[in-house]
């Protein structure tokens, strides 16, 4: 029943994302694909469609890693959204709906219903997950200096305390990040050791 949902929900969130590229959400598909929240989503689809299709006893550790750095990603979408940006309307409310809200809460629920096979040693999750969220922030600030756009306003170093500001806001952003990956770790360490025959 487990491998079904994450099938489903895959293909919810898919069909969110086709949907907001045909319907034109106003920026060009680079763009589009620069937002964090459209990456974590696709990412969190590949690691549902990997787990719909193979069973548990198949998952190795480095599957496992990348099941909980998906956790991590596509919670931070949900709480960034919460924090900083829900006060815009989304232009498709749905769409916002399953990438913004579902997504995240279901993705967790999976991790914590069928937890790692492995334990997670959580000093490298730090080390390995937090690798992606850096690299989207330098892509993100060296990207918009060449185009002049940025996805979001608290990396647009354009708005009053420029680059300053931005260091700030991605340092506060990232110690939230590093807080999910303990948890996600902890959470998924203390699961794994529950399910031990």
């Amino acid at each position: 029943m487990q491998r079904v949902c994450r099938a489903l929900l895959a293909l919810a969130a898919l069909t969110a994302v086709v949907y907001d590229v045909a319907a034109g959400p106003g920026v060009s598909d680079a763009d589009y694909f620069s937002y964090f929240t459209v990456l974590s989503n696709l990412f969190a689809v590949a690691m549902l469609l990997h787990g719909a299709l193979r069973p548990a006893r198949e998952r190795s550790g480095t599957v496992e890693l990348l099941r909980g750095a998906a956790v991590v990603y596509i919670l931070t979408t949900g709480i960034v959204y919460l924090v900083l940006l829900s006060g815009k309307a989304p232009a498709y409310p749905w769409v916002n709906a399953i990438l913004h809200y579902l997504m995240p809460v279901a993705v967790t629920l999976d991790w914590l219903l069928d937890p790692p096979r492995v334990r997670l040693d959580p000093a490298r999750t730090v080390v390995l997950w937090m690798a992606f969220p850096l690299l989207y922030i330098i892509y993100t600030l060296a990207r918009g200096a060449i185009v002049d756009w940025y996805p979001y306003l608290f990396v647009n170093p354009h708005r009053s305390g420029g680059y300053l500001l931005v260091a700030g806001d991605c340092l506060a952003v990232g110690i939230g990040i590093i807080a999910l990956i303990v948890a996600t770790t902890w959470a998924g360490n203390r699961r794994h050791a529950g399910h031990r025959p």
